[in-house]
């Protein structure tokens, strides 16, 4: 199977909507919104039924052209059931349309021209896997984009309406399965409800086998009768936590405060700093670039969804903060120029996002048009927003309960909290976490010398050198760490070093003299990949596992790549929080839980 997912054959004509070639079916019949209107949303009782809703989630089987989303989301607008309330929107696609596509359909229904602006701005990338995508209003997108029978099962949430709007089951029976239904209901609150238009009997059947009550319903259009189905059982309102308490303001401790303000959460950002990116966090510019493996896993998957949301969260921040930029990554050795040609044979994401690299005599590599450059020194107290914040403040040590969590503070204050987020790097060994992941600080040194530039650009073959923000960064160390970070002349010589290697044409112009160097300890993890996820307690679970301890979240092992991967565990951590879809798939979710290491040490012991 491609990595790439396949886009839709379609075939248009002046008079409707169009056909989908693969499917032989229309995506619609008569001028869609209508349809929409009077089987989704009439037929899930929208909008009585978010009516004293702060979050509500709806999901659908089928994107198509977003059509549905944009009339769910012009009806939430009119009828939010409070400024602060939240949408959550679900969706499943195997063949995502091109944006220019869809903007042909949405085109047809002037009064929707402002959102779907927002949208098509916005509009997923043509990649397997989870994307997350904020929009106005509280709402927000997140796409599954792969085959039904492999998206399904990777998905968590609890939806409290479901559009089941594939094509006719008898040109997408995947899309109709007793398996699909079955994980319909397990993704679904007791009481929702689902609407669709075909009464099939099959389909029927499947939803009554999953747990569903059925009903046909008055249909619309040309047909005569439509569905609705409803779980048994009332839907309980989340409690989500209330007020959060983050230890660490360097960029993961800055996403999680953007996360839970965002969710109206009375935050408290808490470090012994004199201010945020006291640490690795703090140095002068950070390039967002994923790496892409040659094969299709979870880490792979991790990876890019990383990038793909860090796009979003940067992409809203103020210019001076934030700034997209090109990012060529050159081989260093014949094992890269394999695995590159491999990616490139196969490639994991569009043309517009992964292109070859132009010959330039730099050697075999590939390009990422649309990487990230980001100033820390101005992008996280934005991302921090006009929160509570106690700097030059040190943890003695955290109590965390079921119920809550309270911060000692070496001052002998207290600090009370639902949830307490730590976000402290190379220190979370310090503060004594029962089952914390282990974490080993590596040191790394980078330059910087003043470099003007209205072209920002980055190149990298595992050392970089980025132009952005009047600097040229350059570097950087990866070394075992001993003692606290300190910088060496070694580590310039070899920073000096790579910027030869990767950008000779630069040397011989920059005056070295205003070179400075910054030194800082990054925390790892012995599998290179961080975690988000609560502490786990001793205290034994029904099914004789540790439990999950959820006041208590810990956010870390970031490595070198903090600012790629911050945004996406925050919104992991926000997500379960408050029972919200997830942004990843399970599979993706559980190579990122901090008690992965102690399960695969039980395992071995076993």
């Amino acid at each position: 199977m491609p990595r790439l997912p396949p886009r839709p054959n379609l075939s248009w004509t002046d008079a409707g909507p169009p056909r989908a070639d693969d499917f032989s079916d229309i995506y619609f019949s008569g001028d869609g919104l209508s349809e929409t209107r009077a089987v989704f949303l009439d037929g899930c009782n929208l909008p009585s039924a978010w009516a004293s809703a702060e979050t509500f989630t709806v999901g659908e089987l089928g994107f198509g052209s977003g059509l549905n989303l944009l009339a769910l989301w012009r009806l939430w607008r009119d009828h939010r059931p409070s400024p602060s309330a939240r949408l959550h929107f679900l969706s499943f696609e195997g063949f995502l349309m091109e944006p220019e596509d869809a903007a042909r359909i949405h085109a047809a229904h002037p009064e929707l021209s402002e959102i779907s602006q927002h949208l098509l701005a916005r509009w997923p990338v043509r990649a397997r896997g989870v994307q997350r995508i904020p929009l106005p209003d509280g709402v927000t997108l997140t796409i599954h984009i792969d085959d039904i029978s492999a998206a399904l099962p990777e998905a968590e949430a609890s939806c409290d309406a479901w559009f089941l709007d594939g094509f006719a089951p008898a040109r997408n029976p995947d899309m109709w399965s007793a398996e699909a239904m079955r994980h319909v209901a397990r993704l679904s609150r007791p009481g929702a409800i689902a609407a669709t238009y075909t009464v099939a009997g099959e389909v029927r059947r499947n939803l009554a086998a999953a747990g569903f009550t059925v009903e046909k319903k008055p249909g619309h259009g040309t047909k005569r009768e439509r569905l609705e189905a409803r779980l048994p059982g009332a839907p309980q309102a989340p409690n989500p936590p209330r007020t959060i308490a983050i230890i660490g303001a360097g960029i993961a401790g800055a996403c999680a405060a953007q996360a839970f303000r965002q969710r109206g959460c009375n935050v408290t950002l808490i470090d012994q700093g004199l201010g945020p990116g006291a640490g690795a966090s703090g140095n002068p510019t950070a390039l967002v670039m994923p790496r892409l493996d040659a094969t299709d896993t979870p880490e792979a998957r991790a990876l890019i969804e990383a990038y793909l949301f860090a796009r979003q969260t940067y992409g809203a921040l103020s210019p001076g903060a934030a700034c997209e930029l090109p990012a060529e990554r050159l081989a260093r050795a014949p094992r890269d120029e394999t695995r590159f040609s491999k990616l490139l044979d196969d490639p994991p994401l569009p043309r517009d996002l992964l292109a070859p690299l132009a010959t330039t005599g730099t050697g075999a590599g590939y390009l990422l048009p649309a990487c990230i450059a980001v100033r820390p020194a101005a992008a996280l107290p934005e991302l921090i927003g006009d929160i509570e914040t106690r700097y030059e403040t040190s943890v003695s040590s955290i109590d965390a309960h079921t119920d809550g969590a309270a911060i000692h503070l070496s001052d002998g204050q207290t600090i009370m909290a639902d949830m307490v987020i730590l976000c402290a790097g190379d220190a979370l060994p310090d503060f004594a976490i029962e089952n914390a992941p282990p974490i080993t600080p590596r040191l790394g040194q980078l330059e910087t010398i003043p470099h003007p530039t209205n072209r920002p650009a980055a190149i990298t073959d595992g050392g970089y050198v980025v132009e952005a923000f009047g600097d040229l960064v350059f570097g950087a160390t990866f070394e075992p760490a001993d003692g606290p970070p300190q910088v060496t002349e070694t580590a310039r010589d070899h920073n000096r070093e790579v910027l030869k290697r990767l950008r000779p044409d630069l040397p011989a112009s920059l005056d070295l003299s205003d070179q400075v160097s910054r030194a800082a300890l990054r925390a790892t993890t012995p599998d290179r990949l961080p975690f988000a996820g609560p502490a786990c307690t001793n205290r034994k679970a029904p099914d004789d596992d540790l439990a999950p301890l959820n006041s208590l979240q810990l956010v870390g092992g970031l490595g070198a790549r903090g600012f790629l991967w911050a945004p996406l565990l925050a919104e992991l951590i926000a997500a379960r929080a408050f029972a919200e879809p997830l942004p990843v798939e399970a599979g993706v979710a559980a190579i990122l839980d901090p008690d992965r290491f102690r399960r695969r040490a039980a395992r071995r012991e076993s």
